[in-house]
């Protein structure tokens, strides 16, 4: 499958920036799906192809052909949720952290200008599980908007609860379903949010386009991860909500017009 290009035109949509294929149907897949169902453009951009990850099947990459692999897979999640666009960058997986941010950002900003998206939706300064690619992510973001200046985008950051994957993982694992989340620790995952302005939106009636993007991924995605056979209805008891943090203070309500009634600030 080919990866999706980019349009030529401004859009005012929204578009995801992460670290690695796979990062966006984590942390914003039911928004862009619920963007795009609504008729909001949406975007995809990865900052590397994710060519250190895991291969979950041998029989669908060599650590040779991985990057490769897992950009067609981004490619194929875009579908599910109705992304216009999908693109990789080719910095080094790994090695984010010691990426100069200002020829990233710049690189970025590039790629973005032409489409003058409204809302750019990213890691928050936790990474959700203190990945530094995750939060090297963040700030290229961050620096990325503000390159664009006062017309830039709105960066909303990623906020999970504490909780929202150990109360996921057990309730996998009590209907005796795989429960494992790249070898990480449930605790591991997310943060405090006590005190953050948070824009919460629902992704209930999309939970389904969420979890096949993440199964397109299917290097990432071994028959014992949590995500391999997760229904619906677990997806949406402890996925069904997306918290977002507006970077440096509540912000202007970018979501909330895009997306109306599913937005709950």
């Amino acid at each position: 499958m080919a990866l999706l290009v980019p349009p030529r035109s401004r859009t005012g949509g929204i578009v995801a920036l992460v670290a690695h294929p796979d990062d966006e149907s984590l942390i914003a897949g039911g928004t862009l799906a619920l963007a795009a169902r609504a008729g909001v453009p949406t975007g995809i951009l990865t900052l590397t192809r994710g060519e250190l990850g895991p291969i979950g099947d041998p029989r669908l990459a060599t650590p040779a052909t991985l990057g490769e692999v897992r950009e067609r897979e981004l490619a194929e999640a875009a579908t599910h949720l109705g992304a216009g666009w999908a693109r990789c960058l080719h910095h080094p997986d790994g090695e984010l952290p010691w990426v100069d941010v200002e020829t990233a950002a710049a690189e970025v900003a590039a790629v973005l200008a032409p489409l003058a998206p409204a809302a750019l939706l990213t890691f928050a300064p936790d990474g959700l599980y203190w990945h530094p690619d995750h939060i090297a992510a963040r700030e290229i973001a961050l620096r990325a908007a503000a390159l664009a200046g006062p017309g830039g985008p709105c960066v909303y950051e990623a906020c999970w609860e504490p909780e929202t994957a150990c109360a996921l993982v057990a309730a996998a694992a009590a209907r005796g379903l795989p429960a494992s989340l790249w070898g990480l620790e449930p605790e591991a995952f997310g943060s405090p949010t006590d005190g953050l302005p948070l824009t919460r939106v629902d992704v209930s009636e999309v939970i389904d386009r969420k979890l096949r993007a993440l199964r397109a991924h299917r290097t990432q995605i071994d028959r014992g991860h949590l995500f391999a056979t997760l229904p619906d209805d677990l997806g949406t008891a402890h996925l069904g909500v997306e918290q977002w943090h507006v970077a440096g203070g509540p912000g202007p309500d970018v979501l909330g017009a895009l997306l109306g009634e599913a937005v709950r600030v």
